[in-house]
C-alpha cells in the first residue's frame, strides 16, 4: 500500500529548492537584478556627485596648503642664504683690516654709525683699499651701506635696523662707542734694540648690533692682523739707520 502512494502536486518542485528558500525569494532577486541593470536613480546620482565634489574640494585645499608651505620654506631659505652672504661679506672686509700710516691709505676711524678702514678684501678686487661701512638712517630705521673707490652707496643690508651701532673692543677688553687710530710715533727700542710696542692702532674686535624684524642681529668680528703700523719700514726716522 505504501509503495503505491502518489506525492501531492508541487511536492517534487518544492524539494528541488535550496533549503530555506522559497519561490518568492527567487522573484525578488530577479527584480533586484533588473533594477541594477537600469543603473543609478536620480537621487543616487546626486548623492554620488556631492560626495565626489567634497573629496575634490578637500584634495584641492590640501594641495593649495602644500604649495603655500613650499613657497614659505623656499622664501625662508633664500632669506637665510642672503643674510649669511651679507654677514660673510662684512666679516671678510673687517677681518682683513690693516693698520696703515696716515700719509698712505689712511688710518682707521670709527663711530657708532660709521666705520672707515683699510682692508685687504675690498669689493673692488684684490689688493689694499680704503672702505667705509655706514648706517644710513631712513624713515623706518637704518640700513647698512658700503662704499669704496669703485662702489658708492651700495646698500648691503636694507633693514630696517633699529638701535643699530658699531662698537670697538680695546686692549683691555672694554667696548667703546668710537675708535680713533692714534698718531704714529717714533719707534722706541729698549737697550737690546727690541721694539717696544706702541698703542694699538686697531681694535681687537668690531661688533655691529641691531634689532631687526626677525630678531637680534650681532656680528662680532675679530681682527687677526698686526694691530700696529709697520714702523720698521721707516726705521731711519728712529735714528737706528743702517
Amino acid at each position: 500500500m505504501a509503495r503505491g502512494r502518489v506525492a501531492p502536486r508541487g511536492y517534487a518542485a518544492a524539494r528541488r529548492l535550496p533549503p530555506g528558500s522559497t519561490s518568492g525569494g527567487a522573484v525578488s532577486r530577479r527584480a533586484g537584478r533588473r533594477r541594477l541593470a537600469r543603473g543609478f536613480t536620480l537621487l543616487e546620482t546626486i548623492v554620488t556627485l556631492v560626495i565626489v565634489s567634497m573629496i575634490v574640494v578637500v584634495l584641492m585645499q590640501a594641495l593649495r596648503q602644500s604649495l603655500a608651505l613650499r613657497t614659505r620654506i623656499l622664501q625662508h631659505e633664500q632669506d637665510a642664504r642672503m643674510d649669511a652672504l651679507q654677514e660673510q661679506w662684512f666679516r671678510d672686509t673687517v677681518r682683513g683690516a690693516i693698520a696703515d700710516l696716515p700719509d698712505a691709505l689712511g688710518t682707521m676711524r670709527g663711530g657708532a654709525t660709521e666705520l672707515e678702514l683699510v682692508t685687504a678684501a675690498p669689493l673692488s678686487g684684490p689688493g689694499l683699499a680704503k672702505i667705509r661701512w655706514s648706517l644710513r638712517q631712513g624713515p623706518s630705521g637704518a640700513s647698512l651701506v658700503y662704499d669704496d673707490a669703485q662702489w658708492k652707496g651700495l646698500e648691503v643690508l636694507p633693514g630696517p635696523l633699529l638701535e643699530a651701532r658699531f662698537e670697538y673692543m680695546d686692549a683691555d677688553g672694554a667696548w667703546q662707542d668710537a675708535w680713533e687710530q692714534p698718531a704714529p710715533s717714533t719707534p722706541v727700542f729698549d737697550e737690546a734694540r727690541a721694539l717696544i710696542p706702541a698703542e694699538d692702532a686697531l681694535p681687537r674686535m668690531i661688533r655691529l648690533s641691531a634689532r631687526t624684524a626677525t630678531g637680534e642681529l650681532s656680528w662680532l668680528v675679530a681682527i687677526p692682523a698686526y694691530l700696529q703700523p709697520p714702523p720698521l719700514l721707516r726705521i731711519e726716522e728712529s735714528g737706528f739707520g743702517l
